[in-house]
């Protein structure tokens, strides 16, 4: 063996080992670096030399600096991180909501506990003017409150809105780093021939970043360059090039937000496809947690007002007066039409509440193509009606539909159809004089004093005022009925100018009767003359075991009041029923609006208005318990995900330092075996002296 070989072979046995040394430190000092791989030196043996006895052997050669990595452990870190972060985000909007409803405090619950206790206390003293100013002054506070949590609702919103834009903008830059460190690595490869492990890593973790952002999809191509996927396909990385988002204000409704997606080519909203990390999350929240409850909030607020507002109709102010409005009408005002900017039509759309047992809390999409308007309901995506012409009955949604003006559409027009989120905001008391209050009933019943028999009548009970009974000018307050007996079984009602109320029938015609013509065809033929209406008697009988009510009568006649006559009237007497004039004292209707808590008026009539709300508080608590505990276990599976890599790629100290033991008594070695070569390399040298 000559001394050059044995040279030659410990020297590259002293670099191989210095080489791996290198490694090893490098990865004991990046050991607390976050997403580091660990790396290894991978050595095999130079080609060896032939010769007539055999092959020789040169030495070693550093083949590789590879790093320890499993795209299939990582990529898993990645999607368990993008949900993660998803959920933590939904959890920490929805506890504020959680908290806002639920508070004994700020909520709504005592708000409208404390007006209905005032309204008992009208119901108590009808003609105490303290206890009427103590209503009035709930009936603000419930307004107040209303308002307040719906001005929070909106102080949520724009929160969410910009942190969207804050999260869209480290996405942007992540996207911007991603493609400048695809550059870096194609470099390094043509540069040095091998993998840039630090620059790998390092665009690994900015890849897991822009994952606890939103879900992504990464691709490498065969140059090395990742490409970066969201949404439903969107390239937002593609080698070198990055493309952008941005927030912008939704074209449908200005208050509202979209996001899109701008590369060289077009600009598209992508908001609905987008899902994961803190963006995802806040999506979420905005459409599954915030619209809802928002809009559940209206529609307690229109529930209140609509039904507290028809029994105050039916009742009678200290100036005696009929009930006027008590709260702002919100089934007529709340309901809001956006129409898109990108209209080209003039046409305007209103909305109206028309049953709001089938109202829910969804937003709508209205869009007009090829003849026909198509409903979607935005909370599910489902189709909800589809008609041609205006107005439109949406029965099973609870509104209508109307042109407000204009008189063209176009193809692609389309509105946003918004029927609760705006009344919490709108929610208004209009009666603001204590007197307007209306306490009493508007109709009075008695017996006259001089009868005979011992009928009674009682169960007074207005339905509506919309019926002849109080059309017209009411002021003079005549007295408008009059129930008179004939003998002891029979009655008869009279108007206040003693003329008997009956149901005018009309004249109608036969039937039309089928005869064949002089073809032999059957035709329809109308009869000559009308048969003249079925006579109709004002006399109805009573029987006085089982008492009557008089409303409706027998002939269809029907006033909307119900009253009740029981007892043994005898022949000539009367009952009277007048309107409540200066009934300082009466408290029917009071009594009845006090009783409209304890009622199940909402919900398609399932619930109370407070356990409306506490149904709604309800929902928001359950939300934010499962986000909480789907949360926590996440986080699990996350900690899990991360060990699993880090068991794979993490730095272990005490193995890189029995690592670098190894290598250091390699090179130690190394450097004998040149030691020893040099002393060879001298002893021929003395030989030639």
């Amino acid at each position: 063996m000559s001394t050059g070989d044995v040279l030659g072979i410990s020297t590259s046995g002293a670099l191989a080992a210095q080489r791996a040394l290198s490694t090893t430190s490098h990865n004991i000092a990046n050991a607390a670096t976050k997403g580091y791989s660990r790396q290894r030196t991978d050595l095999v043996t130079r080609t060896p030399q032939p010769g007539g006895n055999g092959a020789v052997g040169t030495g070693v050669i550093v083949d590789n600096v590879r790093r320890v990595y499993d795209n299939f452990v990582t990529e898993e870190l990645r999607n368990v991180a993008s949900v993660s972060k998803a959920l933590d985000t939904q959890y920490n909007y929805t506890s504020q909501v959680d908290t806002l409803l639920s508070d004994p405090d700020a909520g709504l619950a005592p708000s409208i506990q404390n007006f209905f206790a005032a309204m008992n206390g009208v119901a108590d003293d009808p003609s105490s003017i303290s206890a009427r100013q103590v209503l009035l002054s709930e009936a603000h506070s419930l307004e107040d409150r209303f308002k307040y949590l719906d001005d929070r609702f909106e102080s949520l919103r724009r929160g969410v809105q910009k942190d969207m834009r804050n999260t869209v903008q480290d996405i942007n830059n992540l996207a911007q780093a991603i493609a400048d460190v695809n550059e870096a690595i194609v470099s390094a490869k043509e540069v040095g021939g091998t993998e840039p492990n630090d620059l790998l890593d390092q665009r690994e973790r900015l890849l897991l970043q822009l994952s606890e952002k939103v879900s992504v999809r990464g691709q490498v191509q065969d140059d090395g360059r990742l490409n970066v996927f969201i949404g439903n396909g969107q390239t937002l990385v593609v080698g070198g090039m990055a493309a952008t988002m941005d927030v912008i204000a939704s074209p449908d409704d200005a208050s509202e937000v979209e996001i899109v997606f701008k590369n060289q080519a077009a600009e598209s909203i992508i908001t609905k496809f987008l899902s994961g990390g803190e963006l995802g999350g806040m999506l979420e929240f905005k459409s599954g947690i915030l619209d809802a409850s928002q809009n559940d909030l209206g529609r307690i607020a229109i529930g209140i007002s609509k039904t507290f507002n028809e029994q105050h109709h039916l009742g009678m102010d200290l100036k005696n007066v009929l009930g006027g409005t008590f709260f702002e009408e919100l089934d007529v005002t709340a309901p809001q039409v956006k129409q898109s900017i990108k209209n080209k039509g003039d046409i305007k759309i209103s909305a109206e509440i028309t049953n709001l047992d089938k109202v829910t809390v969804s937003d709508y999409r209205l869009s007009f193509h090829d003849g026909k308007y198509r409903l979607v309901r935005l909370m599910d995506d489902k189709l909800a009606a589809e008609f041609s012409s205006f107005p439109a009955e949406i029965e099973d949604e609870g509104f209508k539909l109307s042109i407000e003006s204009g008189s063209s559409i176009e193809n692609q027009d389309s509105f946003i159809i918004r029927p609760t989120v705006e009344a919490g905001q709108r929610f208004k008391v209009l009666i603001n004089d204590v007197k307007k209050i209306a306490a009493a009933s508007p109709v009075r019943a008695f017996e006259n004093v001089a009868n005979l028999g011992d009928g009674k009548i009682s169960h007074v009970e207005v339905l509506s005022t919309d019926s002849e009974l109080f059309q017209g000018n009411n002021k003079d307050l005549e007295m408008p009925l009059v129930v008179r007996f004939i003998d002891d079984t029979h009655y008869e009602v009279l108007d206040n100018k003693g003329n008997p109320i009956t149901h005018k029938l009309a004249a109608v015609p036969d039937a039309p009767h089928i005869k064949a013509n002089e073809e032999g065809h059957a035709t329809a033929v109308s009869p000559e003359s009308p048969v003249s209406a079925p006579q109709v008697t004002s006399i109805h009988e009573y029987d006085p075991e089982k008492g009557i009510s008089v409303f409706p009568t027998p002939d269809g006649v029907d006033m909307k009041v119900r009253f009740k006559i029981t007892g043994s009237p005898k022949e000539g007497d009367t009952f009277h029923i007048e309107f409540n004039k200066d009934g300082l004292g009466d408290n029917s209707n009071a009594v009845s609006l006090a009783g409209l808590q304890g009622e199940r008026l909402l919900a398609d009539k399932t619930g109370t208005y407070t356990q409306i709300y506490a149904q709604l508080v309800s929902r928001v608590g359950s939300k934010t318990h499962e986000l909480d505990t789907s949360s926590k276990a996440q986080q699990l599976l996350l900690q899990q995900a991360d060990q699993r890599r880090e068991s794979i790629s993490g730095v272990n100290m005490d193995e890189e330092a029995a690592e670098l033991v190894r290598y250091q008594q390699l090179y130690k070695a190394n450097a004998q075996v040149i030691a020893t070569a040099k002393e060879l390399f001298d002893t021929l040298m003395q030989t030639f002296r």
